[in-house]
């Protein structure tokens, strides 16, 4: 009923026309649109030329193709997909209304999610449901043998989640989209919801899903069309009226003046105090979730925990499930404290648990490294594409920088110049030997390589971050000193395959600049490597709706021959074309629309190709998969993390 209704609103050829070409300029922001297009070799998935996919919609909708708005929409929508690029989002209002989620007996439950667990952790795994669980790990009343699924849809289960897993993931990893397929403790532990893919889809699934056991029974799972949260469709009595109800918005005077005046959280600095470095009590706190035990020390959000093992007396572990933390400071407190208090009870080796997150503040990410390592510097040097869109934004507002902080002082007050202005004002980002770049043309370039033309390598300039933003240990006023409590080799980073953005800069700093061994759990149910970092690997998003703003402002706070400049070059057009792509994506979220860019490439030290760290596969050093005693017991997770790293080093074969 949903299908058919969301089918029967009609198509806005002519707006649509508009909005595909709003999206071809936003995407000339995409840092690695030539390496989408023509991939290297370490691009699992096939690559996408995205500007060819937008000419392809442009022609279907102009010779008639679409009969409905529903199926146009979709079609944007999957075209961004398709480069699995987590940074990379185009989600169109009308795909934002419902989803569809697989139900039992009404309700979301368990009881037909399926779950893969591995008897032993170096075997490959059979897929369950994840109600067997207590019966695996023989615990409760539980006293069947369970069956493992064989087939899902009468197809077989390993091709069936494969294939589904390639639909409805975002990661840049056919193994770390196998992962999302099924529960996820540590994201459910931090967020309180499930996330996987099986139990909620944008795309509509059939009425049904039929799961058949080896033993020959099945069990059907329902599918259920959900409004999502704050829709409703009180006065939709037909397609015209859904489209006017849901497709037909404009971004308010309230939604810019909230653009302008305000920041995302991880551009924000807390009032809230440092912590010295000193330890803690070991008594423990409540666990984020029962599956977790008492950790010593926990931010109010979750985002992040110490614990002690109970079972390697030299072994303590830091999750971080997410660097999206509600309080930047309290998240930089809770790491501090733990360092001290694994110090003062001598533990030596170190889990950094990693799984589930997706990323968050860039700069939580630096402040975490520095805590470990206090005495170095983390690298993060990237690269912007070099269009001239960038390219005339950016000269204009370094000509004009003093009227355009005149204009919007709030950007200064707030303190975001260093971190939305940094590839628009040449004297904000640093040089890779941290030096000031001497103009525009000096940071610009363009400097072509075999795929296209590229900013400089650029860094960011983290003693004025420290200063206005995020504190960052070491630099501006966050002199706290501390020692280096683990050595590199003593640290085993803890993936699966989730690890995105900011955690991904992370396991960069450590595992490139440091050298430290990083283990993954779980991936596809097959022998061979799998990396650890599965999730886009840029190391900026950039909202297309802040992109806008901040082209507006420079423009608009430019001399009036500035100005002129600037239209004859790209035209009236460009403004009404990027409006309307904006107002047909969905509202919501820290980017204010659900429509983003990758702009920033990660560049690794020392490479002359200087190739995005997306287009190169880096396997993790070793691997295991999920027993059933890991999804009730997370420190059997840890157990085996330590296992793998400093004892019978046993993983995967391959």
């Amino acid at each position: 009923l949903a299908l058919s209704c969301l089918r029967s609103v009609p198509l806005a050829k002519q707006d649509d026309l508009l909005q595909l070409k709003g999206l071809r300029t936003f995407l000339e922001f995409q840092s690695d649109l030539e390496y989408l297009a023509d991939p290297t070799i370490g691009r699992i998935y096939p690559g996408v030329d995205l500007l060819a996919g937008l000419d392809k919609l442009t022609s279907m909708l102009q010779d008639d193709i679409y009969d409905n708005e529903y199926d146009f929409q979709l079609d944007i929508f999957k075209l961004f997909s398709s480069a699995y690029d987590g940074h990379l989002s185009y989600t169109p209002d009308i795909v934002d209304v419902f989803a569809f989620a697989r139900l039992q007996n009404e309700k979301l439950n368990d009881e037909g999610i399926p779950a893969y667990f591995s008897l032993i952790s170096n075997e490959t795994p059979d897929i369950y449901a994840y109600s067997d669980e207590a019966a695996l790990t023989k615990s409760g009343n539980a006293d069947y043998s369970p069956s493992p699924i064989t087939k899902i849809n009468g197809e077989d289960v390993l091709a069936w989640v494969n294939s589904y897993a390639s639909q409805n993931g975002r990661s840049q990893d056919p193994d770390a989209n196998y992962n999302g397929v099924f529960l996820n403790i540590p994201a459910l532990a931090y967020q309180d919801i499930e996330t996987n893919y099986f139990a909620i889809s944008r795309f509509y699934q059939g009425d049904n899903t039929v799961l058949t056991f080896a033993n020959g029974s099945t069990l059907d799972v329902m599918t259920r069309a959900q409004l999502l949260s704050g829709k409703t469709l009180e006065g939709v009595t037909d397609g015209a009226s859904f489209f006017d109800r849901f497709c037909n918005n404009n971004l308010t005077a309230s939604i810019l003046a909230q653009a302008n005046s305000s920041t995302t959280p991880s551009q924000t600095a807390s009032n809230d105090t440092l912590v010295p470095f000193e330890p803690v009590s070991t008594d423990g706190v409540a666990p984020p979730h029962p599956a977790y035990p008492s950790p010593v020390v926990i931010a109010s959000d979750n985002s992040v925990a110490g614990y002690l093992s109970d079972t390697y007396p030299e072994l303590a572990v830091l999750s971080v499930p997410s660097f999206s933390a509600v309080d930047e400071v309290e998240f930089e407190n809770v790491v501090r404290q733990f360092l001290a208090t694994a110090d003062d009870e001598e533990r030596t080796k170190l889990v950094i648990d990693l799984r589930g997150n997706g990323g968050g503040d860039i700069f939580l990410a630096y402040d975490l490294f520095r805590q470990l390592f206090p005495t170095e510097t983390p690298y993060g040097a990237g690269n912007y594409r070099a269009s001239e869109l960038h390219n005339a934004t950016g000269r204009i507002a370094s000509k004009n920088i003093d009227q355009l902080h005149a204009a919007y002082p709030e950007l200064v007050k707030a303190g975001v110049d260093g971190v939305v202005l940094n590839s628009f004002n040449y004297r904000e980002p640093l040089t890779v030997d941290n030096e000031q770049f001497t103009s525009w043309e000096d940071f610009f370039g363009p400097h072509e390589n075999d795929r296209g033309n590229f900013t400089s390598l650029n860094r960011f300039n983290l003693t004025d971050i420290s200063a206005t933003t995020v504190p960052i240990t070491g630099y501006a006023d966050d002199n706290i000193t501390q020692p280096r409590t683990f050595s590199s080799q003593d640290i085993v980073l803890l993936h699966d395959g989730t690890c995105a953005s900011t955690c991904a800069i992370f396991s960069e700093f450590m595992t490139s600049q440091m050298e430290t061994w990083s283990v993954v759990v779980g991936g596809r149910p097959q022998t061979g490597p799998m990396q650890g970092v599965g999730g886009v690997k840029g190391s900026q998003v950039q909202g297309m709706f802040i992109l806008s703003t901040i082209i507006s402002a420079v423009i608009s706070a430019a001399p009036l021959g500035d100005q002129l400049s600037f239209l004859g070059e790209f035209g009236t057009d460009l403004i009404s074309a990027t409006q309307q792509a904006l107002n047909r994506a969905s509202p919501g979220g820290t980017l204010l629309v659900q429509a983003s860019v990758n702009f920033r490439n990660n560049i690794r030290k020392g490479d002359e190709r200087e190739t995005p760290l997306q287009h190169i596969y880096e396997a993790a050093d070793c691997r295991f998969f999920y027993t059933p005693e890991m999804y009730v017991d997370q420190a059997a997770v840890w157990n085996q993390a330590y296992d793998s790293t400093w004892g019978s080093m046993v993983c995967v074969e391959g």
